[in-house]
């Protein structure tokens, strides 16, 4: 998979699970699909990848704390949880058991085995039916070579690969939960898409140098995220992420604008799209999600090469 599809996988990811309102993602177990997290199943498989890949790649942006959630019996050959539980003889190692119970009568005091399935079991002393009786214990009898016991072997039939196994051979896999860290969704999510943003103008043949220091027409450093050059032209580019302060933090980019003596790039959220129209700020390029933040950025760094630039770029 292309790099710059993963980070749109990623940042979708990371807008779900903040759409969310969940503090915590825990996964949901079941036989059919095993562990699997719901926050980030949909995007998982629009992108053809795992969701845990996805939360692993989100908690290394520090969005995400791992945490052990629960540990369960996993195949050993393939590493799945869909398990099927057997029983085993610890005698001979057949699965071919039944249970049974050791009863007191209470009519006669006789003492009985009698099967846990049995239909209307009789007193083998007195031969009345066992209606009131005591239980005394409970116990295994293996149909293969006739031992008993309390205590039988657990085993496993993996339902993806069928391999049988017992609890020496089985994996005991811890299975994580995750914490949302509230406070570097926002930082994540501006990482994501300057990468998106890096990961286009590359393509494009752009030299990129990020977080750069740009000195203005007024002598004044300017901080912007990336700069693009190519054939001696330079194009700075800051990126706002989709946030309660996006607008305010579209306009102090747009501030630089002025005194840059380069062309500058802005990419904002749709959210502030209405606002900037209203200022007329024709170097605002709006997305809705990441890929439209590639198509668009694309569309105007392709435009610069070829020597025009866009009427608007804040144009849907």
């Amino acid at each position: 998979m292309p790099r710059i599809e993963r980070l749109e996988a990623l940042y979708e990811a990371l807008a779900a699970i903040q759409r969310s309102g969940r503090e915590e993602l825990a996964p949901s177990l079941s036989l059919s699909a095993g562990a699997v997290y719901p926050e980030a199943l949909k995007v998982a498989a629009k992108y053809g990848l795992r969701d845990t890949d996805l939360l692993e790649e989100l908690a290394e942006l520090g969005a995400l704390e791992k945490l052990p959630h629960e540990s369960l019996v996993a195949c050993p050959k393939c590493g799945s949880i869909r398990l099927l539980s057997k029983l085993r003889c610890p005698n001979c190692g057949s699965e071919n058991l039944k249970k049974v119970s050791i009863v007191a009568h209470t009519t006669c005091g006789g003492i009985n085995t009698v099967d846990e399935d049995a239909r209307n079991p009789r007193c083998s002393k007195c031969g009345k039916p066992l209606t009131e009786v005591t239980v005394i214990g409970r116990l295994y009898q293996c149909l293969s070579c006739g031992a008993r016991f309390e205590a039988p072997l657990p085993a496993y039939r993996c339902a993806d690969c069928g391999h049988a196994f017992d609890y020496r051979e089985a994996r005991y896999a811890t299975v994580y939960k995750y914490r949302v860290k509230r406070e570097n969704l926002e930082s994540a999510a501006k990482k994501l898409l300057t990468e998106i943003a890096r990961e286009v103008a590359a393509a494009e043949g752009f030299k990129i140098e990020a977080a750069a220091q740009v000195r203005g027409a007024s002598g004044f450093q300017h901080a912007v995220d990336l700069t693009l050059t190519r054939g001696g032209e330079a194009i700075h580019v800051d990126v706002v992420a989709e946030t309660p302060r996006a607008m305010s933090e579209t306009l102090a980019s747009l501030a630089k604008t002025p005194d840059l003596q380069s062309k500058h790039i802005v990419l904002a959220p749709k959210s502030v799209e209405s606002g900037v129209q209203r200022l007329g700020r024709g170097n605002v390029v709006t997305y809705s999600d990441a890929r439209e933040l590639e198509e668009k950025l694309r569309q105007v760094l392709r435009g610069e090469k070829a020597g025009k630039r866009p009427a608007s770029a804040s144009s849907p």
